[in-house]
């Protein structure tokens, strides 16, 4: 991607909105190309009980940027990004269902291309404090037993393993391991000074 070199920072966490769905399918379908069936993120959108997050890429960033080629590589999925030039740039989502009075995550997913500089943690985080100010603080979720990068993030942040659920994911009847977060009031300040 050009010349710049992005980090976390350089993104802003927001609600998605209607105009989203392209690039979060495509984003999905790059991250978890197994998952079947699809989410359908029309129906995320219009669920009163479901919130999407998004990290979008800084508006002024995005205007610097000279050509789709330079935002979305072309070794995702099938060569399919859901982006177009004029459009703003999404590289990470998260689905997050409330319901019994907890935050459940869904799924969390960044473009193959903006790993590893911090997105999931920012989503992560933007969570963690919606979840401080109200009164649905648990957040639990699911991860993969051999995902250790992502259960080591959680850990850091406060999540602990409270359980497994065998042969949870399809793909390769995997055990997930159940990871929650009791009270985020207690562990976003924590987690936004690490």
């Amino acid at each position: 991607m050009s010349d710049q070199k992005l980090s976390s920072s350089n993104f802003n966490i927001r609600a998605m909105v209607k105009e989203d769905i392209e690039q979060l399918g495509a984003i999905e379908l790059d991250a978890f190309p197994e998952l079947f069936p699809p989410t359908s993120f029309k129906r995320e959108y219009e669920n009163s009980n479901s919130n999407v997050l998004v990290a979008e890429l800084d508006i002024n960033i995005t205007r610097t940027i000279a050509s789709e080629k330079d935002l979305a590589k072309s070794n995702y999925r099938k060569g399919y990004t859901g982006w177009h030039l004029g459009d703003r740039f999404i590289a990470g989502m998260l689905i997050n269902w409330r319901m019994a009075g907890e935050n459940h995550i869904i799924s969390i997913g960044v473009r193959r291309d903006y790993r590893r500089i911090g997105i999931g943690k920012l989503l992560l985080l933007s969570l963690m404090e919606m979840a401080s100010n109200n009164s649905n603080s648990i957040v639990t979720l699911e991860v993969r037993k051999s995902n250790l990068i992502a259960i080591t993030l959680y850990q850091k942040l406060g999540f602990e393993i409270v359980g497994t659920r065998k042969n949870y994911y399809f793909d390769n009847r995997e055990d997930a391991l159940i990871m929650t977060l009791s009270d985020a009031r207690e562990n976003t300040p924590r987690a936004e000074n690490m």
